[in-house]
């Protein structure tokens, strides 16, 4: 099978409500920030988003040009970084300025237990996995309609989340996941592209992209 013929294929899988009292998700779910050996990176994450000015966070940041780019160039904004791969974050915590926090954490534990709500302004959700496996997919699937919900009561007045994928079946779940909110201009962004966006331009594939505002 070609890669071609697996974007053409994708289908979202059928995911089961959150069990109650918490999020499956990875790195130990949203179990993992009430055990006491993490309860500094808490409380750094909390000084960090209650801090005055506008909050925008990048989910999945890969290499993190773009959000290194974005701190530099936007000063007055926070930028929070969440990503699971341990790597990839203390790539960039080692270049962060201050007002950049990169966090190795799942997006959907933050979002449905730690994050404030009506606190952020601005959700990029770039090249989220597609997953390929069927099993893999219900299991790591990050768009869903609990996930949105919890971005909906993070996203302040103003707070707009802006999705980019080059996986069409896949921008067209995110479309119907998002159909509830009004669609609004994408956010202003640099001059440094994801690592697959570049991928994207080098190979001549298509990109979807999307921006909704919740209220």
């Amino acid at each position: 099978m070609t890669d071609g013929d697996r974007r053409s294929m994708w289908r979202p899988p059928e995911v089961a409500a959150p069990a109650e009292g918490g999020v499956r998700g990875a790195l130990g779910g949203s179990r993992l920030f009430e055990q006491p050996q993490y309860a500094h990176e808490v409380e750094r994450f909390r000084r960090f988003v209650e801090s005055p000015g506008p909050l925008a966070v990048e989910i999945g940041f890969d290499f993190g040009e773009r959000l290194l780019d974005h701190a530099a160039r936007w000063p007055d904004t926070r930028w929070l970084g969440l990503e699971v791969r341990e790597r990839q974050v203390a790539r960039v915590a080692d270049r962060a300025p201050e007002n950049l926090l990169a966090w190795r954490a799942d997006a959907r534990t933050i979002f449905a237990t730690l994050m404030p709500a009506g606190r952020v302004d601005r959700i990029d959700i770039l090249f989220p996995t597609p997953w390929w496996d069927e099993g893999k997919r219900a299991r790591r699937l990050l768009l869903s309609a609990a996930f949105v919900a919890d971005l909906a009561r993070a996203s302040s007045a103003v707070g707009r989340v802006h999705v980019a994928t080059d996986v069409g079946a896949y921008f067209e779940h995110v479309e119907a996941l998002f159909g509830g909110w009004a669609p609004i201009d994408a956010p202003p962004t640099g001059d440094a592209p994801s690592r697959r966006e570049r991928a994207c331009a080098r190979d001549g594939l298509p990109v979807w992209r999307g921006t909704w505002r919740a209220h």
